[in-house]
């Protein structure tokens, strides 16, 4: 079972988040609410310690701003998602909110059909941003393990791998990014590493699916599929091969 998304809910009105609570659109579309707090200097520190990836903030004005929050919110960690709420006609509030950084402006009532809507999006928002921070995290990981006699290569290596998050690279495609042919490529990174290109790739992205794994967020085939394998098998025999262990070991 996949974990759950965590949310906290930014609010004044404990009527109204006792209301949210009963909702089973949460569960239903992969989230959980953690708490609620209408503490400005303590907004940060509830997120933190309740590990929170997305925030639903309430426009209670005068007494919430939904925009000052949200402003704070993407401040302190911009991965955090968030949602805006408020009334209905308050067109001017709803654009300062979207300016902010929310990804949506649910009205009230807040019907179950459009909070479903809404997560989903956010499930997918907050799905990306932890892909790409673990793409990132896993990628510096291992070329810090890998020695090269050529630090200003291993820059360029780096920064090229970080912007092929969403690309299944061959040593063709990495070969034309620097400017060589195949085999001239080949030989060289080979001079500079001890690996061919092949490898270490193949190498960096068992990393990259072991943290995915080890995650708990995404099912076998998810990750699978995330990596670009024609079939879960294929995936799980590189996976097998590459680390010694199943891709179900690791979410054990």
């Amino acid at each position: 079972m996949k974990r759950l998304y965590r949310v906290m809910v930014f609010d004044n009105n404990s009527g109204s988040y006792d209301r949210l609570k009963k909702l089973a659109v949460w569960n239903e579309s992969g989230f959980e609410l953690t708490g609620r707090t209408s503490d400005m200097k303590a907004l940060n520190d509830v997120c933190v310690s309740r590990k929170a990836e997305l925030v639903l903030c309430f426009s209670r004005q005068p007494l919430i701003n939904a925009e000052n929050v949200i402003t704070a919110v993407k401040s302190a960690d911009a991965d955090i998602v968030c949602i805006a709420a408020g009334a209905r006609d308050d067109f001017e509030n709803m654009r300062k909110c979207f300016i902010a950084g929310a990804i949506d402006y649910l009205t009230e009532p807040i019907s179950d059909a459009r909070l479903k809507e809404v997560l989903t999006r956010a499930a997918e928002q907050i799905g990306q941003n932890f892909m790409t921070g673990e793409y990132a995290s896993a990628l510096q990981e291992y070329l810090d393990s890998v020695e090269c006699a050529d630090s200003k290569f291993k820059e360029r290596l780096t920064e090229f791998l970080m912007g092929c998050e969403n690309t299944i690279v061959t040593t063709e495609y990495a070969a034309d990014h620097f400017g060589f042919n195949k085999d001239y490529f080949g030989r060289m990174f080979k001079q500079k590493t001890g690996l061919t290109f092949g490898g270490l790739y193949k190498r960096f992205r068992m990393v990259y699916a072991e943290k995915l794994l080890a995650s708990g967020r995404y099912k076998v085939y998810e990750v699978s599929s995330m990596l670009g394998f024609s079939s879960v098998d294929y995936f799980t025999s590189v996976f097998k091969k590459t680390t010694g262990r199943t891709p179900s070991e690791i979410k054990k």
